[in-house]
């Protein structure tokens, strides 16, 4: 092909060769560039039909822009040559890289990102890659990757079959040099592929990059495909950090509902690991598999390798029910890490659209879950969300900016079975951010099936300015704001939020951000100016705009945080009138109101929350906390109840209904909850709250191994050593383990003391575990110093009881024990506490 014209491109020379045809470099005469052609197998599109069909997909793969992939550009046909012309990356091939062996893991993780990120925009479009490997993975001199061939396994695969999308390789010695190490076991079965197969390639790409060999080994065809069928992955490199191991081995689960499910979720936990933090679970760590039966699975794994069937699934349309609540979790917008602006703007986008769909929640069957809850919670996938929020419906939003153009992409999915329900692409001028918000809330509004009134209608076209550029800034700040974290991104919050003002100074929703903003940073750095700048900012918010309920809600803000209830409470029904689906104000509200001492009106504003919105398990736990407050342990009860009835994934309202039985001494109701908490997300909190059941129902073995998985989550609370203490020294066979306990457990509490010598608790504390050890003199020092400080507290003078207790001293027993009664201890705790067994024949006892 060398030196021939195809066209209008001149065929310089021969870049690469494989199954699929050869790539040549080539030049575009018209536009006077540099282009990649891949010339196709002769004979492979043998008629017209074949011909139109992979015309019409590769026009499908063309519209895939991203900075990560390699550009189509065209498709043609001269001279009896079909040929794809696509963007000629100079650089160096992956692969080539890793000759020497593992990368840092530095490089690792940044290679891993943009992978990922292609992978996220390839999946959007419906497009799966199918032979992901290294030598399709280019690195350009300026760092950054770009993957090729995306999609032509599709393109390639006839209309009326399949096609090896790999071409595998045999050496005459029976070796492997072909691509299915980086097959997945759905491609090697023959089965239909998602993008789930890409992101077992990825794992594997992922494994070679930071331990510089394969995951999977075998010589042969067989070995290799049943080593992958039915083996395990070897273990890797000591120097590979957990956090990445994790990921890898999520991605390399061997059935695909256990990987990670979306490759943004890939993306946010490489992105975290990058970042110092602890990556977000995916749905679950590749296992141990069972042994595939005979030789008749080995017989068709080989016929499967002699021709691979792959297919692009289908994603089948599911109707929404239109009368079922419809619970919608927004996924956090991820969006590319080395551009803040876009990724704020794409938040921005996100935060409003979510204010949008919350307004439309009022009197229907809609719970809107925002991506700040999920980010707080630190939910990254839809399997979370439905685990911890009970969604039903996930929404996730990516955005591209190029050329002068926004284009946002959205799907609707379903989080059990992951099948895209509605989706859409929607693109306008970046000059024109009005439009395409209006667009993105329409489309959307129209796929969650919901009817708009009229005023609804006109209401989603209301953005607070004229101006675009102005706007453009004010959603940058709100995703700041909404996605903050730092200092840092509350500073560039502000500076935005000022820049938008710039653009037009009578910007009241940008006054209300500036305000918020300036709250926070106050919060974060105690630093008295950002209030004053606060106040001024929100009440111009409210002076310009007195019909938007986010400038009172920005004055209740900052009227609650400086002591002037009053105030607040005003700012918080104004903000509660002008949006009845207002959070922010009803929490203000009721917290205002508890602050002034009138806990029935904040009981009022909980309610009304719940009515307008009775389908947010949020605002339950909330009601339920306040009852928890104003020791309604039943009312307590009762709303955690309706929390896990709404969420029953969520380890919230296990936690909470479990932790008020424990108040109540209802241990063996409590312990169903607290396992049920413990079993969905693991707490210290829970572990030790389950711990104190076991122990109360006098399982100590029980409590002791439950209060180690305590202390592994967090071994810095003395508390829960000292318990540990007591588990063991009630425990059969264990109190030799126990002194270890109460040692560590003093440790811990002598150094709280060091930061408050006045910690009555914790002197109470160490006077019981220091009688537990037999140290006399050191308990009755601690007693007499905690009674000094706290002589009425009940849990104080429990603790001085066991110590007299454990020392003999009898009659000072029963008399603290009757001070303690006194002051509000339950009868209950003394008949619970073991210590005071040796003390049942005692009439007076008895009598307490």
């Amino acid at each position: 092909m060398t030196g021939r014209t195809l066209g209008k491109y001149r065929v310089e020379e021969e870049i690469g060769a494989g199954g699929m045809g050869e790539v040549y470099r080539a030049h575009d005469s018209n536009l006077d560039r540099i282009v990649a052609l891949k010339v196709l197998p002769p004979g492979l599109l043998d008629d017209e039909a074949a011909r139109k069909r992979f015309r019409n997909e590769a026009l499908t793969l063309s519209r895939i822009n991203h900075p990560n992939i390699a550009t189509i550009f065209d498709f043609d046909n001269q001279e009896g040559v079909d040929f794809l012309v696509m963007e000629f990356i100079p650089g160096t091939v992956l692969k080539a890289k890793m000759a020497a062996g593992a990368l840092p893991e530095s490089e690792v993780l940044e290679i891993g990102i943009q992978l990922a990120e292609a992978l996220c925009a390839a999946h959007g479009n419906g497009v799966v890659h199918r032979d992901l490997k290294p030598g399709n993975l280019m690195l350009t001199p300026e760092g950054r990757l770009k993957v090729l061939d995306f999609g032509v396994a599709t393109l390639l695969r006839p209309a009326g079959g399949e096609l090896d999308a790999t071409r595998t390789k045999l050496t005459e010695a029976g070796g492997l040099t072909g691509t299915p190490q980086y097959m997945s076991p759905e491609q090697l079965r023959g089965d239909p592929v998602d993008g789930r197969s890409d992101i077992w390639s990825c794992g594997v790409v992922l494994y070679e990059m930071a331990a510089g060999t394969f995951p999977f080994k075998g010589r042969t065809v067989i070995q290799l495909s049943m080593a992958i069928l039915q083996g395990e992955a070897a273990a890797m490199p000591s120097n590979v950090s957990p956090g990445l191991r994790e990921v890898i081995q999520c991605c390399l689960a061997r059935e695909p509902g256990k990987r990670y499910q979306r490759a943004g979720e890939v993306q946010a936990a490489l992105g975290a690991i990058q970042s110092g933090q602890a990556p977000a679970a995916g749905i679950q760590l590749a296992g141990k598999s069972r042994r595939a039966a005979g030789w008749a699975g080995a017989l068709a794994v080989l016929v499967v390798l002699l021709a691979v069937v792959s297919g692009l699934l289908v994603h089948r349309r599911q109707t929404l029910q239109p009368d079922a609540v419809k619970r919608l979790a927004i996924l956090p917008y991820a969006g590319d890490a080395s551009d803040p602006a876009s990724r704020a703007f794409g938040n921005g986008l996100i935060a409003t659209l979510t204010t949008r769909l919350t307004q439309l929640s009022e009197n229907r069957a809609l719970e809107v879950i925002p991506a700040s809850e999920m980010r707080s919670k630190n939910v990254l996938s839809l399997q979370q969300a439905n685990q911890q929020f009970g969604a039903n419906l996930g929404l996730e939003v990516t955005v591209e900016n190029a050329g002068g153009m926004t284009r946002v992409t959205y799907h609707l999915v379903d989080p059990k079975t992951h099948r895209e329900l509605r989706g859409d692409t929607i693109t306008a001028a970046s000059s024109d951010p009005f439009a395409l918000q209006d667009k993105v809330a329409e489309s959307v509004i129209n796929a969650l099936q919901i009817t708009l009134r009229p005023e609804e209608q006109q209401a989603l076209t209301v953005h607070g300015t004229l101006q675009p550029a102005a706007y453009d800034f004010y959603l940058q700040g709100r995703g700041y704001l909404d996605a903050s974290s730092t200092e840092r991104d509350i500073e560039n919050a502000i500076t935005v939020f000022n820049e938008a003002l710039r653009q037009d100074p009578n910007y009241a929703l940008a006054f209300a951000g500036l305000g918020e903003s300036y709250w926070h940073m106050y919060t974060l750095t105690k630093k008295s100016e950002w209030v004053a700048r606060a106040k001024s900012a929100c009440e111009k918010s409210v002076t310009l705009e007195d019909r938007q309920s986010d400038g009172h809600a920005c004055l209740g803000l900052v009227f609650n945080g400086t002591g002037k209830y009053d105030e607040a409470v005003q700012q918080y029904q104004q903000a509660e009138e002008l949006d009845p689906t207002n959070d922010n104000a009803y929490t203000g509200l009721a917290n205002a109101f508890e602050n002034l001492g009138k806990p029935d009106e904040a009981e009022k504003t909980y309610k009304r929350a719940i009515a307008v919105r009775p389908n947010h398990s949020s605002t339950y736990n909330q009601l339920g906390a306040f009852y928890q407050q104003q020791a309604r342990y039943a009312d307590a009860a009762a709303m955690f109840s309706q929390v896990t009835e709404l969420a029953p994934g969520n380890s919230t309202g296990y936690s909470n209904l479990g932790s008020i039985y424990l108040m109540q001494d209802r241990y063996a109701e409590a312990v169903p909850l607290l396992e049920r908490a413990v079993a969905i997300q693991p707490t210290t909190t829970d572990l030790s709250n389950l711990a104190t059941a076991y122990f109360a129902l006098r399982k100590f073995s029980e409590a002791a191994g439950t209060y180690e998985k305590a202390l592994q989550l967090n071994d810095h609370d003395y508390e829960v050593w000292g318990n540990l203490g007591d588990a063991y020294y009630w425990a059969p066979g264990m109190r030799g383990k126990a002194a270890a306990a109460y040692r560590q457990a003093i440790a811990l509490a002598q150094e709280r003391l060091r930061v408050n010598p006045r910690d009555g608790e914790a002197l109470g504390y160490l006077a019981q575990y220091y009688a537990m050890l037999g140290e006399r003199q050191q308990a009755l020092a601690y007693i007499t110093r905690a009674s000094a400080i706290a002589p009425h507290d009940p849990d104080v003078l429990l603790s001085a009881a066991i110590a007299y207790n454990q020392l003999g001293d009898v009659d000072k027993t029963l008399s603290t024990l009757q001070a303690a009664l006194a002051a509000g201890l339950t009868r209950n705790q003394l008949r619970d506490t073991p210590n005071f067994d040796t003390l049942r024949a005692d009439p007076r006892f008895r009598k307490l």
